[in-house]
């Protein structure tokens, strides 16, 4: 197990070696005492990338250096500038680290100006799509003033929020659906915040209902019944989308979530 988790290590090493640019620095850190795991790995990776240095971190109360002659097989003086945490000396388990610098100066490059999150109002035809949607489904009403439309989609931000400034967000609120041009789709996100009292057309099984696993598995279920969208739902939460077409459930449970039937 030690020899796996060293091997384990040093190819994150290697992966993270592709991260640091010219000055930058890189921090390998373990709780274990093994030196296996600890200054054998840093003594093959500044072996194998000689453009690499060990700083001598700020050192604290507590804090024991790195074992040069522990290593496998034994390493230079400079890895006495890894740390060493030793429980009886230091709050903790026992820990390693050891601070790493790429050589080199850095490379002149031109960043992005981070831009200010602007909240966008859907489009008429996307708050179209929207309304026809919520209007049908829906038996509560969601405040407009809060949509927020990005990328093809179309969010719920929140009540309150604290100002974001340059911050880059990958995502903001409570993500609806999907805004397809000429119809809107509901998200995943979406199901799993409604229970069926929210809902005007929805289905609600119970965890040990068969339809529950075919549901989960993508496959298709008969279903009579009016066409359209419903929430799909376990004990009356939400847990997924379906579309109705001619008596039967179109799955729209997400590809990534599906497992496979069993029996």
């Amino acid at each position: 197990m030690v020899l796996a988790c060293s091997q384990r290590q040093e190819n994150l090493l290697q992966t993270a070696v592709d991260l640091v640019r010219p000055r930058g620095t890189l921090l390998y850190s373990t709780c274990t005492f093994s030196p296996e795991e600890n200054e054998t790995v840093i003594a093959r990776f500044l072996t194998q990338y000689p453009d690499f240095a060990l700083l001598d971190p700020p050192r604290f109360a507590g804090f024991g250096e790195g074992r040069p002659d522990w290593a496998a097989p034994p390493a230079g003086a400079e890895l006495a500038r890894a740390v060493r945490l030793w429980p009886h000396r230091f709050p903790g388990e026992g820990h390693f680290l050891a601070l790493l610098q790429r050589t080199g100066e850095p490379e002149n490059r031109t960043v992005d100006t981070p831009r200010e999150f602007v909240i966008h109002t859907p489009l008429r035809n996307d708050l179209a799509q929207w309304r026809a949607f919520a209007d049908e489904l829906l038996a509560f009403d969601l405040p407009e003033d809060r949509l927020h439309a990005a990328g093809g989609r179309l969010y719920l931000l929140p009540a309150r929020h604290p100002a974001t400034g340059t911050l880059r967000l990958i995502r903001y609120g409570v993500l609806l659906g999907e805004l397809r041009g000429n119809y809107f789709r509901p998200s995943a996100e979406l199901a799993l915040v409604l229970h069926v009292a929210d809902m005007t057309h929805s289905v609600s099984w119970s965890p040990d209902d068969s339809r529950l696993q075919d549901y989960m598995a993508g496959v298709d279920i008969p279903d009579p019944g009016p066409n359209g969208w419903l929430l799909v739902s376990v004990d009356g939460y939400g847990l997924g989308w379906a579309k109705r077409v001619n008596g039967r459930l179109k799955n729209h449970y997400p590809h990534h979530a599906r497992r496979p039937q069993t029996g």
